[in-house]
């Protein structure tokens, strides 16, 4: 056997604890006294799984970010979900798919009337950034004028395009656009026709 095969592959809960839960340790994070050992250990694989979409530099900036965050009269208890999170977001928002909840609402509730209505790719970047379903007049009007402005820049871009006059910012904005609008669709349930 080679030391290749020996080794053992670091899984994504592996290099979250080694990137940001293990030093943050080292740095003097404890169990908060008012919570369990076994609460204490499961808050831990909560915490790395739910961070895991983050890349190692990501990590690192949370890490340094939390070292100001601990808890407690000494301020050395690991911070709660609700503190890291936004910060995690604010670093790199937790990609859609990723949130069994708002995707599966997305893909079977709104997602298709969304498509139906024009709105698709607004409101997909809105639930995105938001993590939340629009639920004022104001989300709904923010989430059409994103849609006239996605729909209008597309129709220009593409016509440059055609007409072999685009730049590369024009074509960097129809991939983008199509990217999203990809994964976006990828939510949407297939429908008998669409599976045909």
């Amino acid at each position: 056997m080679t030391d290749a095969q020996t080794t053992k592959t670091e899984t994504k809960r592996d290099r979250v604890r080694r990137l940001l839960i293990d030093p943050l340790t080292a740095w003097g994070f404890r169990k908060p006294g008012n919570v369990t050992e076994a609460k204490h250990a499961k808050f831990l694989v909560d915490l790395a799984d739910g961070l895991a979409y983050l890349g190692d530099d990501q990590l690192v900036t949370l890490r340094e970010f939390l070292k100001t965050k601990g808890e407690g009269k000494d301020r050395r208890g690991w911070p709660r979900m609700a503190t890291i999170t936004p910060l995690a977001e604010a670093i790199a928002p937790r990609p859609l798919e990723e949130i069994p909840v708002i995707a599966s609402w997305f893909g079977s509730a709104r997602g298709p009337q969304a498509l139906e209505e024009g709105t698709l790719v607004a409101e997909f970047q809105f639930l995105s950034a938001l993590k939340r379903p629009p639920l004022r007049e104001g989300d709904w009007r923010r989430i059409r004028e994103r849609a006239a402005e996605h729909d209008s820049s597309k129709r220009v871009r593409e016509d440059r395009v055609r007409r072999g006059v685009a730049d590369e910012g024009d074509r960097q904005w129809l991939a983008w656009y199509a990217q999203l609008e990809a994964r976006a669709m990828a939510l949407l349930p297939v429908t008998k026709e669409g599976a045909a």
